[in-house]
């Protein structure tokens, strides 16, 4: 489709992009990835670099937040086209898409306002259902838009490389081999869709943290200040795009690139933590139980509370007795890499009830202090004495179960009381 946009620019093609030549290939190329290449107010041709960073601004935006970048990209496109060509636009430049993305947003606002005057327990279930969108919200956009914008930079960049290549954005690296590298790179979709889904990757899994500690978190003030961090993070991404014509491209990419280099650090982090919370957040959903029988044969998942032998906090791992006793935490890292073996650290062992889920405990003495080793899955709720007694340790009541049960205890004395003094003669 975009062959004849390439003859149409006949000549050398390298010489800058005339108006007319400019519109004709936006046209092309919003038909087929939906990124419009926006012009200039005095309708000169596009300023050098502006296709890239728009279409790189766009990815990160969408990485943080799928469901919102995604239709706030189809509402806007779908606006600024005129009427006779909206057929043409991409899906999620239709309304039926983006109306359905932003109608679900303001059911998330709606349970976010409202949610923080209600009790955690009639809350946090939206919360756990918002983990799961956040999730299907950025497979489809890393199968059905990421690869639509990577393949729109590539084009203009081929069109038109001199007004879209990265080397007017930095001129040292024209005068250096690396130019003809990245520009190839560029024109080509076999290094810029996967580029992109790799950027598109490693942000969606920093921001989708935030959704997880949301969703595991007790504390509505701490909900409300990681979502208002993530919001502002976007905001200011969408303010740096929206003047990329007064600012020029330099600060989006900036900041683009602070973002992706700040999410590839934490990328290892992030990972585990999104395999905890979805773990655990499914177990909690589902209502899955284990039963006695299960725990003796096959053990205990759970995961690390703090580092063991090398391996990290919150990597996932079973818990089983070795055939001398003592317990062990088996692992795969990476789910495909050969198993290891770690020993639980020496000491004393104890299950903890708590509300929610089991906590395996560790004191190094007698007079020493709990602490945690392993957080249970909730399907383990029920069976802290089948646990006890594969590990052959004690089973101990968290300090909040201590003190329902003690409420309990008093609540059901009273009661019991005041019932046999109303029967007396």
């Amino acid at each position: 489709m975009l062959a004849s946009a390439c003859s149409a620019s006949s000549g050398d093609q390298h010489q800058p992009l005339a108006p007319e030549a400019a519109q004709a290939f936006e046209q092309k190329v919003a038909r087929i990835a939906g990124h419009i290449v926006p012009e200039s107010a005095d309708g000169a041709s596009v300023l050098p670099g502006i296709g890239l960073a728009e279409g790189i601004s766009e990815i990160t935006g969408v990485a943080i937040s799928p469901l919102l970048g995604v239709s706030a990209v189809g509402a806007w496109k779908y606006w600024r086209t005129t009427p006779s060509a909206r057929a043409h636009l991409p899906w999620y430049c239709q309304p039926w898409a983006w109306g359905a993305g932003l109608g679900i947003l303001s059911l998330c606002f709606l349970k976010d306002v409202f949610g923080s005057v209600l009790p955690g327990l009639f809350k946090k279930p939206l919360d756990w259902l918002e983990l799961f969108e956040n999730k299907a919200s950025a497979l489809v956009a890393s199968t059905a838009f990421v690869p639509l914008v990577a393949l729109a930079m590539s084009e203009y960049q081929r069109i038109g490389p001199e007004q879209a290549g990265l080397t007017t954005l930095v001129p040292v690296l024209a005068q250096t081999p690396v130019a003809e590298i990245l520009v190839f790179g560029m024109q080509t979709p076999w290094f810029s869709i996967p580029l992109s889904l790799i950027l598109f990757a490693v942000v969606w899994l920093t921001s989708h943290a935030v959704h997880v500690l949301i969703a595991l978190s007790p504390f509505g003030l701490v909900d409300s200040a990681l979502k208002l961090t993530k919001l502002a993070v976007l905001g200011l991404l969408t303010a740096a795009t929206a003047l990329i014509q007064t600012l020029g491209t330099v600060p989006v990419l900036l900041l683009c690139g602070v973002i992706a280099v700040t999410s590839l650090l934490l990328a290892n982090w992030a990972f585990r933590l999104m395999v905890f919370g979805t773990a655990m957040v499914a177990d909690l959903m589902g209502r899955r139980k284990s039963s006695s029988q299960e725990v003796s044969r096959d053990g205990v998942v759970g995961f690390l509370s703090k580092p063991l032998s090398g391996a990290s906090t919150r990597c996932r791992g079973r818990i089983r007795a070795t055939a001398g006793g003592a317990g062990c935490f088996i692992r795969r890292p990476w789910g495909w890499l050969p198993l290891q073996t770690l020993r639980l650290p020496e000491g004393e062992l104890a299950v903890q009830k708590r509300l929610l889920h089991p906590q395996l405990m560790h004191r190094a003495t007698p007079i020493s202090n709990w602490r945690s080793v392993c957080t249970l899955l909730p399907r383990y709720r029920g069976c802290e004495d089948a646990i006890s007694h594969l590990l052959g340790c004690q089973v101990i009541d968290s300090p909040w179960m201590s003190g329902f049960k003690a409420a309990w205890q008093w609540l059901s004395e009273w009661g019991g009381s005041s019932r046999r003094v109303a029967v007396t003669p």
